[in-house]
Order: C-alpha cells, then sequence, then structure tokens
C-alpha cells in the first residue's frame, strides 16, 4: 500500500527535555493504528508534531510525499486541512451552537458557502448520532456529546487523516459507550487513522496495528491482537489500567 505518512528519527523536547526520542511510524492510506503507553511516553506530543503544533528539533514528518517540516506559511496551513485532529479537550467554542462549531472552519478555512456547509456538517452530526443537538451549545451537552461534535468538526474537513488523542478518557461508561460506538462507525469511511486510547477492544477490533510508546520511543508495534495477547509488556500495562479503574 502507498505511504501516507512517514515520521522517521522525531525528536521533541520541551524547556530543554526530550519528550520524543527518535519516534519511528509510518501509515498508509486509509490504514489504523492505535498508539497505547503509560502517561509521560510522548505519545499526545506526537500526535501534536505531526501536524506541527509542536516544532521538533529534528526528524521528518513525510506527509502525501513532502516533508512538512520544511514548509511554513500557506504551504503548511494548506497540508494542515488535511490533517484532522482531535484533542483530549474538545476544544469547542463555547459561544457557539454545535452546529456553527462545525461549519465555522468550513467556511473559513475551506470557502464553502453557508448553505453547503450546513449540509455538510448535518451529514455528519447525523453519522455520529446527534443531528438533534445541532443548535444547542457546548456548555449543555454531555462530555460523550462534546466529543461527538468535536469529532464531526473534524471529519466535516474531510481530512486524510485523523488524530485522535485518547477520545474516551475522563468519559463516564455510558459517554463512553456511545464515543466507541461513534468511532467504529467512524473506522467503516475508509480514513487512515492515528488513535492513542487504552481500549484494548476497539484496537483489537479496528486498528490494522498497535504500537506501544514507553519514554519517548516505540518499544513494540504489531498486530494488536498479537501485541494484546503477547506482548508481556503491553498485559502488564493494560492490567494496569483496569486495577487503576477497579472500585476501591
Amino acid at each position: 500500500m502507498a505511504r501516507l505518512l512517514e515520521v522517521r528519527g522525531l525528536v521533541v523536547s520541551y524547556s530543554g527535555e526530550k519528550v520524543l526520542k527518535g519516534v519511528d511510524i509510518s501509515l498508509s492510506y486509509g490504514e489504523k493504528l492505535v498508539i497505547m503507553g503509560p502517561s509521560g511516553s510522548g505519545k499526545s506530543t506526537l500526535l501534536k508534531a505531526i501536524p506541527r503544533l509542536v516544532e521538533p528539533d529534528s526528524g521528518s514528518i513525510v506527509f502525501r510525499g513532502v516533508d512538512i517540516t520544511r514548509l511554513s506559511g500557506s504551504q503548511l496551513r494548506m497540508v494542515r486541512r488535511k490533517i484532522g485532529y482531535l484533542p483530549q479537550s474538545y476544544s469547542l467554542f463555547p459561544h457557539m451552537t454545535v452546529l456553527r462549531n462545525v461549519t465555522y472552519p468550513l467556511e473559513k478555512a475551506l470557502g464553502l458557502s453557508r448553505r453547503d456547509a450546513e449540509e455538510r456538517a448535518v451529514k455528519y452530526l447525523s453519522m455520529l448520532g446527534i443531528e438533534d443537538l445541532a443548535h444547542r451549545h457546548p456548555a449543555r451537552l454531555s462530555g460523550g456529546q462534546q466529543q461527538r461534535a468535536a469529532l464531526a468538526r473534524a471529519l466535516a474537513m474531510e481530512p486524510d487523516i485523523l488524530l485522535l488523542d485518547e477520545p474516551t478518557s475522563a468519559l463516564d461508561p455510558e459517554s463512553r459507550a456511545d464515543v466507541l460506538e461513534a468511532l467504529f462507525r467512524v473506522a467503516t469511511l475508509g480514513k487512515a487513522m492515528i488513535v492513542v486510547t487504552h481500549e484494548a477492544d476497539f484496537a483489537v477490533k479496528v486498528a490494522d496495528r498497535m504500537a506501544f510508546m514507553e519514554d519517548g520511543i516505540v518499544k513494540e508495534e504489531g498486530k494488536p491482537s498479537e501485541l494484546v495477547e503477547g506482548s508481556e509488556r503491553v498485559r502488564r500495562f493494560l492490567e494496569s489500567i483496569l486495577e487503576s479503574c477497579a472500585p476501591p
């Protein structure tokens, strides 16, 4: 399969401390990669670095055949439009309705008319089961509803790749189930995805590959079922997650 993304030797530092220490990952068109690992391993930083929301110290990020570490200005903005990034915080505009949160970037970044933007927004809100919330403001939504609204906004830009940073973290069980169902729907669209998550079931059912990060590097990579069942490192990590979620 043709490569959509090639990250090689990526190093990122915060305040002089290396957070990513030479990360290598690649992704083909339509491929789905799940990244797991303990807190502080560099997973979120990696997702931010791919569209250069944080600047790398060194390494290359080749997206659709172009090393975007060499781009700036309008060229970089054009590339970012094809990369959908969903952070842990939903980043919805609090003064806008759900519908306007989705249509605003379509009009400003893509130049769509208000009518075309609303048609596209409703399409993705409906796909994620929240079209009835289109005229609510974020403050009137649950965490899971806000997450699905943010996901609809990212999808409406129709990117080549989606970068999702722990989309089910900090959600109650019902909201978590709703967001997971939405993610399963998104996975059927055939888009390339990199998902940072601790959801082993999602990884095994949806992802083509899994990477396990620790201490700023990729320690293991392979088929999700093989890592979940056969990697001692991954098994210990998932057990620690279950223990932390267990009632006292």
